[in-house]
């Protein structure tokens, strides 16, 4: 059914996320994970695209790299000669692959890790919003493998409660073990390193 139609037209049907991929740019900022030995470290991207170029930081080191189809490939550079080398694809608005990081004081043994980096959603428009949140878990260490609980942007009040050292809720029921469970955690859309955050 297809025969009569054009090449090209023919492939831009059967390719939309090729034509997706190709008309998209890279630049803003990114929110980077790694799995160091099954312990998920976080990090910040920012990237800027011009064409087939890009430029930008990877958790405060400038890069440069390029983006060849949906092939992504940076090489970031430390002050003091350590570099993280990325070579990774764009798909379904998601950069992943594998990040190679050279320490300046080690440079004969670099290591390899699986990457994945998310664009950070764009700060919401309109008035603050209040969040009425009811924890039902608590966690007992600080851990970035705690999954948020709730996402907020800046500005926004969430109220909440919490247990007391002892596990025990405002209204006297144990809900955990002791030893300073917290709620949360909580998610801050557009947070970066270096940003302070108010609690009372």
């Amino acid at each position: 059914m297809f025969s009569s139609l054009p090449k090209r037209l023919l492939l831009l049907l059967l390719s939309p996320a090729l034509v997706v991929t190709q008309s998209s740019s890279l630049t803003g900022r990114w929110f980077a994970t790694a799995d160091f030995y099954g312990t998920t470290l976080n990090f910040s991207l920012e990237l800027s695209q011009i064409e087939n170029t890009l430029t930008g930081t990877f958790d405060g080191d400038k890069l440069e790299g390029t983006l060849t189809g949906n092939a992504v490939h940076f090489l970031a550079k430390d002050e003091r000669g350590g570099t993280e080398e990325l070579t990774g694809t764009v798909q379904a608005g998601f950069i992943s692959g594998t990040i190679i990081f050279t320490d300046a004081d080690d440079k004969e043994h670099p290591t390899t890790h699986r990457f994945m980096a998310t664009p950070v959603t764009a700060r919401r428009t309109g008035s603050p919003q209040r969040h009425e949140f009811t924890p039902s878990a608590f966690y007992r260490q600080f851990s970035a493998a705690n999954k948020p609980v709730l996402t907020v942007f800046p500005g926004d009040t969430i109220h909440t409660t919490t247990v007391d050292a002892g596990g025990t809720d405002e209204k006297g029921v144990t809900r955990v073990l002791g030893g300073n469970p917290q709620t949360g955690p909580f998610f801050i859309e557009t947070a970066g390193p270096g940003i302070r955050w108010w609690c009372i």
